[in-house]
């Protein structure tokens, strides 16, 4: 069964992958024929793919540095461990 957030984060990657390919191709296509739409329509798509990508990296980095953080604070509560 999945969650929520692990649904959002699967919707996230689809439209990272299918906007990249697609924004370059379209903005390839604008440039390449001379068409200021399909340029223009080309960076926002390829910007909003990237921004789908940096969401991704940056939920799983906060995932870790919570993870890591915890740890720390949890090694200091031990008696006999830490400084």
């Amino acid at each position: 069964m999945t969650t929520r957030h692990t649904t959002f984060l699967a919707v996230v990657a689809a439209a990272g992958c299918v906007l990249v390919p697609g924004g370059a191709l379209l903005l390839y296509q604008g440039t390449t024929g001379d068409h200021g739409a399909e340029s223009v329509a080309g960076i926002l798509a390829l910007v909003l793919g990237l921004a789908c990508i940096r969401v991704l990296f940056w939920v799983r980095r906060a995932r870790l540095l919570t993870r890591v953080g915890l740890s720390f604070h949890d090694s200091e509560d031990e008696p006999g461990r830490g400084g």
